[in-house]
Formats: structure tokens, sequence, C-alpha cells
């Protein structure tokens, strides 16, 4: 019965069993994250300055805090996973909801210094944003929603597969077919983030071109990171409930299918996870 709720929060978080990956990457993530945020427009040397800074400022603050947090999570739900009662759709909905606390924990500290970096950018490079902007958005698009519905479902199923696999291993041809059949009754929201984003973009860039302030800025980019339901329609609220709940169903079902040697796995890969985690927030 221990890792009936461990499975639902590995599915929720990050491909475990690539820790090892994982702890390299963590320790260059200043560098890649500098590097991302470089790529976006020609910033002069007095933005890059700023962006080195806070940077290396956030990924202090989140290797002291956040990993502990998440280790904290991680061996809650290790102790709760005693319990002999079976996953449900509610703990589903419940880990569901506490890791989106965690992801807002996450980001919230990247808010003030993004909105100081963008409130200083002229107007040839907010022509560079929108052109990467674009191609970001050309490729995403290209992904997840290329082809027809038949098309994208499928192409949605294997990456939903290829995550499964990270976690616990091969799985068997049954359980293969089964992902398949749930992931095809899962309302498709692809078209619903790529608009939503596509339509923050515009608006960021409305914003920079209106030379607005840091503190307008920061409050946009709050509602557009934090809290994006606030910005989605009535209809697009609903798909979005429904989604949720169909992948709450799909989570118990998903593990109600492994198999011991699966499960075992699985439990490796988490307890991998919060080693990693543990060794990496002691680096501080």
């Amino acid at each position: 019965m221990k890792s009936r709720r461990i499975f639902l929060i590995a599915i929720l978080l990050l491909p475990l069993s690539a820790c090892g990956l994982i702890a390299i990457g963590y320790n260059y993530a200043e560098a890649y994250l500098r590097y991302s945020i470089n790529s976006y427009t020609s910033f002069n040397d007095a933005q890059k300055d700023a962006i080195y800074k806070e940077v290396n400022i956030y990924m202090a603050w989140h290797r002291k805090n956040m990993l502990a947090e998440y280790v904290m999570f991680l061996q809650e739900l290790q102790q709760s996973a005693q319990s002999a009662a079976l996953l449900t759709k509610q703990d589903a909905s419940r880990f569901r909801s506490e890791v989106r606390v965690l992801y807002v924990k996450t980001l919230q500290p990247t808010i003030l210094p993004a909105a100081r970096i963008l409130s200083s950018v002229d107007p040839e490079q907010v022509d560079e944003l929108v052109q990467s902007f674009a191609k970001e958005n050309k490729k995403q698009k290209d992904k997840e929603l290329s082809g027809n519905q038949d098309e994208q479902l499928r192409k949605r199923a294997e990456r939903t597969i290829d995550f499964v696999e990270n976690l616990v291993g091969n799985l068997k041809d049954e359980q293969l077919e089964k992902i398949r059949e749930l992931n095809h009754h899962l309302p498709f929201v692809s078209g619903i983030y790529m608009s939503q984003r596509e339509n923050n973009q515009a608006e960021l860039i409305e914003l920079l071109k209106n030379h607005k302030g840091e503190d307008e800025i920061a409050a946009f980019l709050s509602s557009w990171l934090l809290t994006p339901e606030a910005t989605r329609t009535e209809d697009e609220r609903s798909i979005m409930l429904a989604f949720e709940n169909a992948s709450d169903e799909m989570i118990v079902a998903v593990y109600q299918m492994l198999t011991e040697r699966q499960k075992k796995t699985l439990l490796k890969n988490i307890q991998k996870y919060i080693d990693t985690c543990q060794e990496l927030a002691g680096k501080t």
C-alpha cells in the first residue's frame, strides 16, 4: 500500500528515474537560466549584469528554501502512504492542489526581478521579443497542435506513456493500450493553454511598448503566471475542470494496473529524488 499515494506525486512532479541528470542540471541551472533569458532579446550590458545577479539570487533562494519544501512534501506523502487505504480520486485532487501551491511558491520570487528588467527594454528589444515569442509558439504548436484531432491525441498519449515509463520502467502491451484509451477520453486542453499564452504575450508586449513601469508589469506577470484561471472564459474554465477531474481518475486507474515490480521501481525513483534534493539542499 505504501506506493499508492507516492505514485500520484510522481506523476505530478518530474520524471524521477534520471535523478543523476536532475542533479547535474540543477548544478548548472544558473548558466542555463541566464542563457534562456538572454535568448529572448539582445539585452544590453547593464541588463545582462542585472540578469546575472538576479539569477544567482534566485537559485540561492531556491536551493535554501524550495528544495527543503519538496523534500518535506515527499516525506509527508511517504508517511501518509503507510495507510492501507486505496488511492482515491479525492487523494489525487488534494495532492494536485498541494503541488500547485509549491509551483506558485517556486515562481513568486521571479516576478519582481523579471518586471524590473522588462521595464527597461527599448523598442528594438521589444521587437526581438515579439519574434522570439512567435518562434517559440510555432515550435510548441508543431509539437502539440499539428495534425488532425486523432493525431494530436496520439502524440499526447505517447508523451504520457514516456512520462510513466520514466517513473516505473517498461509497460506491458495491455498497459500501453489502456493508457492510450484513458488518454483518448481526456479533454484536449493544449489549444486553451496556447491561446492563453499568446494572449498574455500580446498583452505583455503592449505594456512594454507603452513603457509601463515595473509595478504594473509585475501585477500582470503575477496574474499570468500565478492565477491563469482568472483570465479564462467560462467555457475554458469548464473544460479545464473536466480535464482535471478526468486526469485525477486516470491517475488512479494507471496506478491500479501497475505490477509489483513497477511499484518497486517507482518507490526507488521517488527515494532517489528525495535523496537528490536533500543532497542539493545541503550544498548551500
